[in-house]
């Protein structure tokens, strides 16, 4: 797995996700979520158009730090088109819960109504 990741727009933690993403594999991703959510971060997008496999430890990683940014009173979203890791998605029934988006723009558009939700409703947004 190949991963990068930047801070876009001073608030959307962006993951760019390449290769397969496996037990052996999704570690560093699990350090950089939590360390982002430990340093107050709580909007995500996760970017796996590039990634060509994902098993069950990296959803539980993408669970995880769904949970934890909504309990931060943010959001996680994911981007994805490949076939068969759409599928994963739809087989665990995790595709809503982790809000995977075919194209960054559906997935923005959702993150940036939730962050201006929260920031209406005093739960800050950024």
């Amino acid at each position: 797995m190949e991963m990068t990741s930047s801070l876009e727009n001073e608030w959307l933690n962006v993951f760019h996700l390449r290769g397969e993403i496996d037990a052996a594999t999704a570690p560093p991703l699990k350090e950089d979520l939590e360390r982002a959510l430990a340093e107050g971060q709580r909007w995500f997008l996760i970017d796996l158009l590039g990634t060509e496999y994902l098993d069950s430890v990296a959803v539980g990683i993408l669970i995880g730090g769904a949970k934890q940014a909504c309990e931060q009173g943010g959001m996680l979203a994911v981007v994805c088109q490949r076939p068969i890791v759409v599928k994963v998605f739809e087989i665990s029934g995790t595709k809503e819960l982790l809000n995977v988006h075919e194209s960054e723009a559906a997935a923005c558009r959702l993150l940036e109504a939730a962050r201006d939700a929260a920031a209406e409703s005093g739960d800050g947004g950024a």
